[in-house]
């Protein structure tokens, strides 16, 4: 609230200005605070930032829903490639537990669904009159071929059966609201009407043996000019044929994996004793493996170099956060300097953050089952200055060998899984045991995993960088380390305020205080002045 105050009017002094300046001094206390929570702003946005680089870090090499980087997973570490002879009859993918080598296929026939298509629907009727998909069931009894037509109840409605599914039609259903009935069914079948050639056609919506089954309610196969006999439909479904290096086997579908590789025929084969043998032949694809694992590397030690900058990053104790006095008194670009001091450092030898480059350090170090990174062609760097960063030696030519001749190696080194799966409230022993267990890239999850989770351990804790800084999307976005800080600054900074505005009114009460005096002084002077006068002294 705004108060109209006169000041100086008997003593002439400036007192808003002596209030002021005396107030200044007061107020480097609150602008010590001030500053301390601008400081801490900052250091929480830098750790949120590395926090995110963490975490995408994780969930590129670490995610279940990104087979193709997972290093969690043999997938993504043994990558096959497979030529096929006859591409355009059948291609032929492999996963990570393929058998290598050559082998030959043969397609005997395609696998097909069972179908019926009925003959034209009003042909030889005697009105001649084409059906609309809007004709209503009783509409089309009337142009249905002579002798022909639905059978309803007294409720005008039947009871068709397809597959086992029931489906109830009514004489006012539309043809178009009785297809819909039949397709979204569970009757596993698929129908349509083509004006064209005035005939439905049903498909089983799976390929395999087996016909399209129907007690034929209502006439309604029947009538529509479909072959029912002995409650089906139609021409029955096969199953795929097929041959792999002379041993024949079934499927009733197109695609289909055998012993790692997936096969998908992709034309239409009948039966034939001239099927012509396709060689399949499959490799471990080493360039995409090695892409894989360089590309992890590469990150690895972009991420761990963003992390030791700032663990380095020199601190400069006279650049304090400008107060908003101070920024008036300087241009944007001196402004922008100062900052840039001012941010330094502040992470520097941040413990949380130590600790987790240490024991990320620690994990590469370690072997699994005896066997160790370095028998790949990865090592740390022998250079102090990179700070652990991993190198691939002899220029990644003994990575790409050690992919292309030991690559079941390759995925237990980093791939091993353990029987105790990850959770916060793991006990020190299943950790120890998991941790046994695991490889490489599990063991790596886990420390970021112990950092960056959004779930409790049995002390309530999220992880420990949640628990410092939080991240947004998280309750810890404001129930964190930082932000009870700067809560607990901004009530200091509220009491201070309040007390100054206290000091500051009883400034104010103390200067009018003395005007009041020196104006009754005035008065009296005035006064004895004017005595002295009349008397004639």
């Amino acid at each position: 609230m705004n108060v109209l105050r006169l000041t100086g009017i008997a003593s002439g002094f400036d007192t808003e200005q002596i209030i002021q300046d005396l107030m200044r001094v007061e107020r480097l206390k609150v602008d010590r605070f001030y500053q301390q929570r601008q400081t801490l702003e900052w250091q929480k946005e830098q750790y949120r930032e590395l926090i995110n680089k963490v975490r995408v870090f994780r969930d590129t090499y670490f995610d279940l829903l990104k087979p193709e980087t997972n290093l969690t997973s043999p997938a993504a570490l043994k990558k096959m490639s497979v030529t096929v002879s006859e591409a355009e009859l059948v291609t032929v993918t492999a996963s990570a537990n393929a058998v290598l080598g050559e082998s030959t296929f043969q397609v005997l026939q395609s696998a097909a669904a069972a179908k019926a298509v009925s003959s034209g629907i009003t042909a030889g009727s005697e009105h001649g009159e084409r059906l609309s998909l809007a004709d209503t069931m009783g509409e089309l009894a009337g142009k249905l071929a002579a002798g022909l037509t639905f059978v309803f109840d007294e409720n005008d409605q039947f009871t068709l059966t397809i597959n086992d599914e029931a489906i109830i039609i009514n004489k006012s259903d539309t043809l178009q609201a009785v297809l819909t009935k039949i397709n979204n069914s569970k009757a596993g079948v698929q129908v349509s009407y083509s004006s064209f050639s005035d005939s439905l056609t049903m498909t089983a919506r799976q390929t395999g043996y087996g016909y399209i089954t129907t007690d034929d309610g209502g006439h309604f196969f029947s009538a529509l000019g479909f072959a029912v006999t002995d409650g089906r439909v139609g021409e029955a479904g096969r199953d795929a044929e097929f041959k792999i290096n002379g041993f024949t086997g079934s499927s009733s579908a197109n695609t289909f994996t055998v012993d790692g590789l997936t096969y998908t025929i992709r034309q239409n084969i009948a039966a034939s004793d001239n099927a012509p043998e396709i060689t399949v032949r499959t490799e471990i694809d080493t360039e995409a493996v090695y892409k894989t694992l360089e590309s992890f590397v590469n990150d690895y030690n972009k991420l761990i170099e963003e992390i030791n900058d700032k663990l380095n990053e020199e601190y400069f104790r006279d650049f304090q956060p400008l107060t908003d006095e101070q920024k008036e008194s300087m241009s944007e670009k001196e402004i922008e300097l100062w900052e840039e001091k001012a941010k330094s450092g502040l992470l520097r030898r941040d413990s949380a953050l130590e600790n987790m480059l240490r024991n990320l350090r620690s994990v590469l170090y370690d072997s699994v089952d005896g066997m160790n990174i370095t028998q790949i062609g990865i090592q740390t760097s022998r250079d102090y200055r990179d700070r652990g960063k991993l190198v691939l030696t002899n220029g990644g030519a003994d990575l790409k060998k050690a992919i292309a001749e030991q690559p079941d190696r390759v995925v237990e080194l980093f791939a091993r899984r353990s029987e105790i799966s990850y959770s916060a409230t793991l006990t020190a022993e299943e950790r120890t045991q998991r941790y046994a267990q695991s490889g490489l890239a599990a063991r790596l999850s886990d420390i970021l995993n112990d950092n960056i989770r959004t779930t409790r351990d049995e002390n309530g804790k999220k992880g420990i960088l949640l628990e410092k800084a939080g991240i947004k999307g998280d309750i810890t976005e404001f129930q964190n380390f930082y932000d009870n800080r700067i809560n607990e600054l901004n009530k200091q900074i509220d009491r201070l305020n309040e007390l100054f505005a206290k000091k500051e009114e009883a400034y104010y009460r103390q200067f009018a205080a003395m005007e009041k005096a020196l104006q009754q002084l005035y008065s009296q002077s005035n006064y004895l002045m004017s005595q002295l006068q009349n008397n004639g002294y």
